[in-house]
């Protein structure tokens, strides 16, 4: 009855009355008989006079709903022919009043007093319970926030009628605090991790990169929403998949109980951590802080080895990379990550005098992990010590030193022989995990999470597991045998993460919608690449396919290649306005070079893919399709207003772009507020030196920007025109990764020797790739 008053009292009052506005000291006030005195009321209307007998302080004395529905309608007899479906109504309502009041007054007040007493046991529950919470708080040790905060968000959860209101306080970390949940409206127990909006680039990045990597070994993301506590959305609030602690925990409580795990069940827990870092590798992905403390488990009632979960992503990052040429073989070549990261005890030596990770830096924390995993009663008590033995190097992982005199691990397990191979002082030497498990899987038989590994003989160093799958055809196969494949792997349970290229096939316009439909009916798909070049598929097949995509539930990460299959400008902005439908994309590859597209066409698909939600990365390869400076302009305007992007890939090469169009790509860029990475690819455009210049220029404003790739090449631009291009760049506050392409621009060596000069005033500038 007190939130019907609420609701009514807002309704009659919508342009002055907000509740959410209030205060606590406003809603206090209410026990001295004032109702919202401080706010412009409609004090004389017939609401208001409901309103008051709903918002009193004591339960007692709110009218119970039948007295005020009766009340009104005896009052206002216009409104006897209204159908109510909770009494008796119409024009006998009248005559009936008096005596329905006195039949109900008895069960009423029946009623009034049971529901009084369970309102009462409720409240006492309900006040016990926060009263504990906040007590379990008070008592940390270091606590991440205030207590004045936490009892405000407390508050607001309480008034979350999607949460039952028994919550159970879980844990606490340096940034934040987990609470456990039952979520009634989808009927599951899950976790409520809270902290607090340092930034929501940051916030919108851990979202796309966990959404990316959602496989059982990872913990289940099921959303996020924002509280206001001291300011609007100062605190993010995650639901996630609910677990029975970490691996810290686990061997904690295994010490207490004094059981031992046997070397084969300890095998049986590496295994599964093997596989999640694995699986994180092959999509492009580190997660940084690799620690028991971030793995947490799920007790498995049909085994003594739990189920691990890997869990907080908060300084995970996508590994940047070029694709580069070795011979016949098409390579990726990453860029290692600047940035202090991890958790003292598991950090790789080369760190502290670097700061650069790479994949290899995980292995090494993967490594001491397993170590601990192992050994952990007489490992995990040194392991601070023992990372500052690495500072002076080591021939054997935890060799006995100075500072730790006494052997720490067992040297004659099958753990240790991956140790041997991972916690190793130079990086260059560790082995990679494909390798790992291909020795597991050969030499003991285990199998990884889809408990098959398949083994591409095309690709001897590339071990993965039915997991993920990569398929290249190229055999003309028309359009039933493309549908054909795509339906036999559609039949796949637990495939996550597909890679199918089908270009040059001959598959036409039904051949690629059947793919896509298939392709849709896999429930678990969350990462999918799909090349459809060069197949004839025409502006209403690749529309299909795009439509039959977005079908799919679980997609987070779609890379579409649509190039040259002559799609045109209404086919190219029908597949973009399908994709942006899709309801979980955060990262985004598109392919629609060489379809004709123009200025017009180029425009609409920006427009349509910035109308995705959730999109954190996207790549847009719009190169040879004469859009010229206009349709450049307006594709770079349209992007830009995208407002969770953070890494941009954009090819406008061979559009005849000229100058102007090539400053004003850059300008609009420079006004996405979230943007960290971008790739812009201007390469044969006939910008000549000025409009190289403005690019930079335009770039350099760019307030947040840590990664740049600007290729110029065959543009005609000069000695001074890169020389204005390398000083302008330098001039970005935030650049921590730079490269530049200027191949066949005539610079000649005083200019070549002018650009290096210009970069290396960059006073931030840590990785650099030079292209002369």
């Amino acid at each position: 009855m007190f939130s019907l008053g609420l609701v009514l009292l807002e309704l009659d009052n919508i342009q002055t009355f907000d509740f959410t506005k209030t205060t606590n000291q406003q809603k206090f006030e209410i026990q001295l008989g004032n109702i919202f005195s401080s706010f412009q009321i409609n004090r004389q209307s017939q609401i208001y006079r409901i309103v008051k007998q709903c918002i009193e302080f004591d339960p007692k004395n709110r009218t119970p709903p039948v007295d005020l529905l009766i009340q009104f309608i005896v009052q206002n007899q216009n409104y006897l022919d209204v159908e109510i479906s909770s009494i008796l109504n119409k024009k006998q309502l009248l005559k009936k009043a008096e005596q329905l009041t006195q039949i109900q007054k008895s069960v009423v007040e029946k009623s009034k007093k049971q529901e009084i007493e369970l309102l009462q046991i409720s409240q006492i529950y309900k006040d016990q319970k926060f009263e504990m919470l906040i007590q379990e708080f008070k008592q940390l040790k270091e606590k991440p926030f205030e207590i004045f905060e936490y009892q405000i968000i407390l508050d607001l959860l309480l008034k979350n009628t999607q949460y039952d209101s028994n919550f159970e306080f879980i844990s606490v970390g340096a940034t934040g605090l987990i609470l456990g949940v039952y979520n009634k409206s989808y009927k599951r127990h899950s976790a409520l991790k809270i902290q607090r909006v340092s930034s929501k680039h940051e916030i919108v990045r851990e979202i796309g990169i966990i959404r990316d990597c959602q496989m059982p070994l990872v913990i289940k993301f099921y959303g996020f929403f924002y509280l206001d506590v001291t300011k609007k959305e100062d605190f993010v609030v995650y639901e996630i998949e609910k677990c029975s602690g970490n691996l810290k925990q686990y061997f904690n409580r295994l010490k207490k109980d004094k059981i031992q795990l046997n070397d084969e069940e300890k095998m049986q827990i590496a295994i599964q951590v093997i596989d999640v870092i694995n699986y994180l590798h092959y999509n492009d992905i580190v997660h940084r802080d690799i620690k028991l403390e971030n793995i947490l488990y799920i007790d498995d009632n049909q085994s003594q080895v739990p189920i691990i979960k890997l869990t907080d992503f908060d300084q995970a990052r996508k590994m940047h990379y070029e694709l580069i040429q070795i011979n016949d073989d098409i390579l990726k070549d990453y860029k290692s990550i600047k940035g202090a990261c991890g958790t003292l005890g598991y950090i790789s030596p080369e760190i502290f005098n670097t700061l650069l990770y790479t994949f290899q830096s995980e292995i090494f924390s993967l490594g001491v992990t397993l170590a601990v995993i192992d050994n952990f009663e007489t490992l995990e008590p040194y392991l601070k010590q023992k990372n500052l033995d690495y500072l002076h190097g080591f021939k054997i992982p935890f060799e006995p030193s100075h500072l730790v005199t006494n052997e720490l691990i067992k040297r004659n397990t099958k753990i240790y022989d991956i140790i041997l191979n991972t916690v190793v002082f130079n990086q260059e030497k560790r082995k990679d995990l494909y390798s790992i498990m291909a020795d597991l899987h050969e030499n003991y038989g285990y199998q990884f999470y889809s408990k098959e590994i398949t083994f591409f003989q095309n690709i001897p160093s590339h071990f993965v597991y039915c997991k993920i799958a990569s398929f290249v055809l190229s055999n003309n196969i028309g359009p039933d045998g493309a549908k054909a494949v795509a339906s036999e792997i559609a039949k796949c349970p637990t495939l996550s993460t597909l890679s199918l290229y089908l270009q040059s096939n001959n598959i036409g316009p039904d051949g690629a919608k059947a793919v896509a439909s298939e392709i849709a009916k896999c429930p678990t798909l969350s990462t999918l690449t799909l090349d459809l070049q060069s197949n004839n598929i025409g502006p209403d097949g690749a529309k299909a396919v795009a439509s039959e995509i977005a079908k799919c539930p679980t997609l987070s990460t779609l890379t579409l290649g649509l190039d040259d299959n002559n799609i045109g400008p209404d086919g190219a902005k029908a597949v973009a306005s399908e994709i942006a439908k899709c309801p979980t994309l955060s990262t985004l590859s598109l392919g629609l070079y060489d379809n004709n597209i123009g200025p017009d066409g180029a425009k609409a698909v920006a427009s349509e893919i910035a109308k995705c939600p959730t999109l954190s990365t996207l790549s847009l390869y719009l190169q040879s399709n004469n859009i010229g400076p206009d349709g450049a302009k307006a594709v770079a305007s349209e992007i830009a207003k995208c407002p969770t992007l953070s890494t941009l890939s954009l090819g406008l090469q061979s559009n005849n772009i000229g100058p102007d169009g090539a400053k004003a790509v850059a300008s609009e860029i420079a006004k996405c507020p979230t943007l960290s990475t971008l790739s812009l690819c201007l390469y044969d455009n006939n910008i000549g030196p000025d409009g190289a210049k403005a690019v930079a220029s335009e770039i350099a404003k760019c307030p947040t920007l840590s990664t740049l790739s600007l290729y110029l090449q065959s543009n005609n631009i000069g000695p001074d025109g890169a020389k204005a291009v390398a000083s302008e760049i330098a001039k970005c506050p935030t650049l921590s990764t730079l490269t530049l392409g200027l191949e066949s621009n005539n610079i000649g060596p005083d200019g070549a020797k002018a650009v290096a000069s210009e970069i290396a005033k960059c006073p931030t500038l840590s990785t650099l790739t030079l292209g002369l």
